[in-house]
Protein backbone atom coordinates (compact mmCIF):
# COMPACT_ATOMS: atom_id res chain seq x y z
CA UNK A 1 0.00 0.00 0.00
CA UNK A 2 1.13 3.32 -0.65
CA UNK A 3 2.53 5.31 2.42
CA UNK A 4 0.76 8.29 2.24
CA UNK A 5 -2.41 6.42 1.94
CA UNK A 6 -1.68 4.35 4.65
CA UNK A 7 -0.89 7.68 6.99
CA UNK A 8 -4.06 9.22 5.25
CA UNK A 9 -5.94 6.04 6.72
CA UNK A 10 -4.28 5.86 10.19
CA UNK A 11 -5.02 9.63 10.61
CA UNK A 12 -8.68 9.37 9.64
CA UNK A 13 -8.84 6.12 12.49
CA UNK A 14 -7.43 8.61 14.63
CA UNK A 15 -9.42 11.64 14.00
CA UNK A 16 -12.92 9.28 14.58
CA UNK A 17 -11.16 7.26 17.73
CA UNK A 18 -10.88 10.61 19.28
CA UNK A 19 -13.75 11.87 18.70
CA UNK A 20 -15.41 9.26 20.54
CA UNK A 21 -17.06 9.85 24.10
CA UNK A 22 -17.85 6.45 24.98
CA UNK A 23 -15.50 3.83 27.05
CA UNK A 24 -16.33 1.20 24.82
CA UNK A 25 -15.20 3.01 21.64
CA UNK A 26 -18.15 3.47 19.98
CA UNK A 27 -20.10 6.57 19.85
CA UNK A 28 -23.64 7.01 18.32
CA UNK A 29 -23.58 10.47 18.29
CA UNK A 30 -27.29 10.69 18.77
CA UNK A 31 -27.61 9.94 22.60
CA UNK A 32 -26.76 11.48 26.30
CA UNK A 33 -23.64 10.11 27.42
CA UNK A 34 -24.82 7.81 30.52
CA UNK A 35 -28.01 7.61 29.51
CA UNK A 36 -29.83 4.46 28.27
CA UNK A 37 -30.26 5.44 24.90
CA UNK A 38 -25.99 5.49 25.39
CA UNK A 39 -25.75 2.42 26.74
CA UNK A 40 -28.16 -0.09 24.70
CA UNK A 41 -26.46 2.09 21.26
CA UNK A 42 -22.38 1.20 23.04
CA UNK A 43 -22.60 -1.41 25.04
CA UNK A 44 -23.56 -4.96 23.81
CA UNK A 45 -25.89 -5.44 26.96
CA UNK A 46 -27.34 -9.09 25.72
CA UNK A 47 -25.10 -12.12 26.42
CA UNK A 48 -25.69 -15.26 25.09
CA UNK A 49 -25.77 -19.12 26.84
CA UNK A 50 -25.28 -22.00 25.28
CA UNK A 51 -27.93 -24.52 25.98
CA UNK A 52 -29.00 -25.64 29.70
CA UNK A 53 -26.08 -23.67 30.67
CA UNK A 54 -25.09 -20.94 33.08
CA UNK A 55 -21.78 -20.88 33.13
CA UNK A 56 -20.35 -17.45 31.03
CA UNK A 57 -18.37 -18.51 27.68
CA UNK A 58 -15.68 -16.49 26.95
CA UNK A 59 -16.98 -14.11 24.51
CA UNK A 60 -19.96 -13.78 27.17
CA UNK A 61 -17.46 -12.37 29.72
CA UNK A 62 -16.01 -10.39 27.04
CA UNK A 63 -19.81 -8.74 26.13
CA UNK A 64 -19.81 -8.55 30.39
CA UNK A 65 -16.54 -6.61 30.69
CA UNK A 66 -17.75 -4.05 28.51
CA UNK A 67 -20.78 -3.40 30.53
CA UNK A 68 -18.71 -3.14 33.48
CA UNK A 69 -16.50 -0.87 31.70
CA UNK A 70 -19.12 1.92 30.80
CA UNK A 71 -20.80 1.07 34.36
CA UNK A 72 -17.34 1.94 36.01
CA UNK A 73 -17.63 5.47 34.15
CA UNK A 74 -21.64 6.46 34.96
CA UNK A 75 -21.32 5.53 38.89
CA UNK A 76 -24.79 6.63 39.63
CA UNK A 77 -26.34 3.80 37.22
CA UNK A 78 -28.08 0.88 38.40
CA UNK A 79 -28.96 -2.04 36.28
CA UNK A 80 -31.27 -5.09 35.98
CA UNK A 81 -29.70 -8.21 34.43
CA UNK A 82 -32.97 -10.05 33.03
CA UNK A 83 -32.62 -14.09 32.50
CA UNK A 84 -33.88 -15.78 30.04
CA UNK A 85 -34.42 -19.44 28.55
CA UNK A 86 -35.92 -21.26 25.16
CA UNK A 87 -39.30 -22.30 24.96
CA UNK A 88 -37.76 -26.15 25.92
CA UNK A 89 -38.39 -27.33 29.43
CA UNK A 90 -40.85 -26.75 31.98
CA UNK A 91 -41.87 -23.44 33.11
CA UNK A 92 -40.44 -23.95 36.68
CA UNK A 93 -37.09 -25.28 35.41
CA UNK A 94 -36.56 -22.37 33.26
CA UNK A 95 -37.28 -19.70 35.65
CA UNK A 96 -34.55 -21.33 37.88
CA UNK A 97 -32.36 -21.42 34.86
CA UNK A 98 -32.91 -18.13 33.58
CA UNK A 99 -32.45 -16.89 37.43
CA UNK A 100 -29.18 -18.44 37.27
CA UNK A 101 -28.39 -16.83 34.44
CA UNK A 102 -28.77 -13.63 35.59
CA UNK A 103 -27.00 -14.25 38.80
CA UNK A 104 -24.20 -15.69 36.80
CA UNK A 105 -23.49 -11.83 34.89
CA UNK A 106 -24.43 -10.14 38.03
CA UNK A 107 -21.60 -11.64 39.26
CA UNK A 108 -19.10 -10.88 36.52
CA UNK A 109 -20.50 -7.16 36.60
CA UNK A 110 -19.62 -7.35 40.33
CA UNK A 111 -15.99 -9.09 40.02
CA UNK A 112 -15.19 -6.33 37.11
CA UNK A 113 -15.71 -3.81 39.57
CA UNK A 114 -19.27 -2.58 39.60
CA UNK A 115 -20.86 -2.74 43.08
CA UNK A 116 -23.23 -5.27 43.93
CA UNK A 117 -25.89 -2.28 44.97
CA UNK A 118 -25.90 -1.12 41.68
CA UNK A 119 -27.09 -4.52 40.16
CA UNK A 120 -30.28 -6.32 40.44
CA UNK A 121 -31.34 -9.51 38.82
CA UNK A 122 -34.68 -11.10 37.72
CA UNK A 123 -35.93 -13.87 35.78
CA UNK A 124 -37.99 -14.08 33.18
CA UNK A 125 -37.32 -17.94 31.86
CA UNK A 126 -39.19 -18.39 28.33
CA UNK A 127 -41.87 -15.61 29.29
CA UNK A 128 -40.19 -13.08 26.82
CA UNK A 129 -38.76 -15.24 23.82
CA UNK A 130 -37.45 -12.74 20.87
CA UNK A 131 -37.70 -15.92 18.40
CA UNK A 132 -41.03 -18.12 18.73
CA UNK A 133 -39.25 -20.02 16.00
CA UNK A 134 -38.18 -24.12 16.56
CA UNK A 135 -34.47 -23.99 15.45
CA UNK A 136 -31.96 -24.34 16.96
CA UNK A 137 -30.84 -20.54 15.90
CA UNK A 138 -34.72 -19.73 17.06
CA UNK A 139 -33.70 -21.18 20.34
CA UNK A 140 -30.15 -20.09 21.08
CA UNK A 141 -31.35 -16.64 20.43
CA UNK A 142 -33.21 -17.03 23.63
CA UNK A 143 -30.67 -18.04 25.87
CA UNK A 144 -29.38 -14.75 27.04
CA UNK A 145 -29.48 -12.21 29.65
CA UNK A 146 -30.60 -8.53 29.42
CA UNK A 147 -28.97 -5.70 30.98
CA UNK A 148 -30.76 -2.58 30.96
CA UNK A 149 -30.64 0.49 33.18
CA UNK A 150 -33.25 1.51 36.01
CA UNK A 151 -34.92 4.59 35.22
Amino acid sequence: MDRKILLATFASVAVMLAACTCPCGVDSGSSTSGSAEDFNANVPHTVYFDFDKAALSQAAKQRVVSQADWLKTYTATKVTVAGNTDSRGTSEYNMALGQKRADATAKELVDNGVGSDRVTTVSYGKERLVDTGTTEAAHAKNRRTETSLNQ
